[in-house]
Parts: C-alpha cells; structure tokens; sequence
C-alpha cells in the first residue's frame, strides 16, 4: 500500500505593504503577484548604461520642465494583487506627480527602461512585458547591453506596440520626447556630448 504524500504548506504570500516595510538589501528585489523575487545586482556595464541614460533623460527633462527620472525605485502597480515592480529607470509626467509618495511611484510610470543582462530569464522579461501593458505603461524601452539595442514600446489601445528598433549607432528619436536624439554607443561610454548632437550638446 502506497505512503499518503504529505500535503503541501502552501506559501504564504506578501502584501505590498510587508514588501515596503521591509529593510533594503544588497539585492534587488520585485513583489509579483505576492512573491518576492531576488536579483543579483548587476555589471557594471549594465549600470553604467542605465547611469548614462538616466542622466541624459533628467538633463533633458530638466531643460524641458517636463517631469522627473529615477533609477532603480519601487513602481507599485497593484496593491490588491500585491504587485511592485523595479524598473532600471523609470520617468513621470508632471502632470502625474500625485503618483510619487514616500520616495516611491504609485501607478504606472509614463516611461520604464530595463537594461537587459545575458543572465536574465526569459520568462521573467515576458511576465514583466506583459504587466506593464496590464497596468498601462505608457512607453517601454527595452535595452539589451550586450548586443547594444533599444526596443522602443508605446502602448495603444491597451497594448503594447514596437514603434522603432535602434541598434549602438543608430540615431535614436524617442516618441515620448520630442526633439531629443541620441545613440546607445556613446551613451555606454560615458560620452554624453557625442551621444547627442547640435544644439543637445549644451545640456551634456
């Protein structure tokens, strides 16, 4: 006669609110659907492509009085289904400062970056693609560091749609900023002057 399996503990989900009063770590961390989920912190390649980036978007808005970039702070999307995500970057319009509380986003940001790592999980990255849409991200830039490529999203009607591909040295025109230009290559560099041209250089 078979041994009767023992049932399995079934594992105790997190709010948002135990995931925020929780205390940072060396690690980041993403509240999906209730669960916690650990990444290791990544390259330095990785980060000193999002720092770049980061920087040529807050000197932009800056001179734009548009809104606000942040990097690496919690997004809470859902706080029913206990959903917090941690984009590289994310912006905000002005008009949706009233979304920024205790250092955090509540709501959708109107644009998240994610630099893509060779170690990152596929299923992980479609989950996420696929919740931003839910949630109504409005802009999605998906950049994958190795290769040196932006994948430009815009959300339309509900769902995400590719408006443009851009590889290191292509000239890159976001839909979200109108009149700012940049390219990958440079950016990841360091050099901010050569990843913009004309009258941009003076904001770098």
């Amino acid at each position: 006669m078979a041994t009767p399996r023992a049932a399995r503990k079934p594992t105790k989900r997190m709010t948002v609110a135990e995931f925020l009063a929780g205390s940072p770590d060396e690690f980041k961390t993403e509240l999906i659907y209730g669960e916690p989920v650990v990444c290791p912190r990544p390259s330095d390649s990785h980060q000193d492509l999002a720092h770049n980036l980061g920087e040529l978007l807050r000197r932009w808005a800056a001179h734009k009085n548009a809104g606000k970039v942040s990097f690496d702070i919690d997004m809470v999307l859902d706080d029913l289904k206990d959903v917090v995500y941690c984009p590289d970057l994310l912006y905000s319009a002005r008009e949706h400062e009233d979304r920024r509380r205790e250092g955090r986003l509540y709501g959708p940001a109107d644009l998240c970056v994610e630099v893509r790592s060779p170690n990152d999980k596929l299923q992980a990255l479609h989950r996420k693609f696929s919740d931003y849409e839910r949630y109504g991200v409005v802009w999605y830039w998906s950049i994958d560091a190795a290769q040196e490529n932006l994948v430009e999203s815009e959300l339309v009607e509900g769902v995400f749609r590719t408006r443009s591909e851009v590889g290191a040295n292509d000239w890159f025109q976001p839909g979200l900023f109108p009149g700012l230009e940049f390219r990958l290559g440079p950016l990841r560099e360091g050099d901010l002057k050569a990843a913009v041209k004309g009258k941009l250089k003076k904001l770098m």
